[in-house]
């Protein structure tokens, strides 16, 4: 199972539902740009990733949102507040946030604010999803593991959402 689908198994009608309450969008519209978000924070990641600094940042993000999935309810209920969004998203996107803030915004058609909103929601999912890929009772991967993971996880991204494909593709290249 790719890291996608392992993050969208816990997501529900009602955890889409509260998700598009906290961002301010109709059930439809929140699945939408779900699916736009969710490979482009994989790609984000992958591409902060590439790097050792990056990848022990990521690393750190992991181990701190490991059990994210364990409730995905009070994940989505309680997103990072607005002070906070900024540093968390550059935390793990390092250089990379405005690339995947624009792609999902390209993809999914929100507005800025929304986007941001969408990713401080979804990425502690991805992060404990990465925790659980990587192998949750092994010893913490190392900086290559971690990028090696992202970057295989991204390109299945790419192939399961053709939708964001080019955008994810560019992030990637870039």
């Amino acid at each position: 199972m790719s890291l996608l689908q392992t993050v969208q198994q816990y997501l529900g009608k009602s955890e889409v539902e509260q998700i598009g309450n906290q961002v301010g969008l109709d059930p439809a519209t929140t699945e939408s740009a779900i699916s736009a978000a969710l490979p482009m924070i994989v790609g984000g990641m992958a591409k902060h990733a590439s790097s050792a600094e990056g990848s022990d940042t990521l690393q750190q993000a992991m181990d701190h949102h490991a059990d994210a999935l364990d409730d995905v309810p009070a994940v989505v209920q309680s997103p990072p507040p607005e002070s906070v969004t900024g540093g968390f998203l550059n935390r793990i996107f390092g250089s990379h946030q405005e690339k995947v803030q624009q792609g999902v915004q390209q993809a999914s058609g929100l507005d800025f604010q929304k986007v941001k909103k969408l990713l401080a929601t979804l990425s502690p999912l991805v992060l404990s999803a990465l925790a659980r890929h990587k192998g949750g009772n092994q010893p913490e991967a190392d900086s290559n593991q971690v990028g090696s993971l992202l970057r295989r996880e991204a390109q299945k991204a790419q192939e399961e959402a053709p939708h964001v494909g080019g955008l994810l593709g560019q992030l990637l290249g870039a």
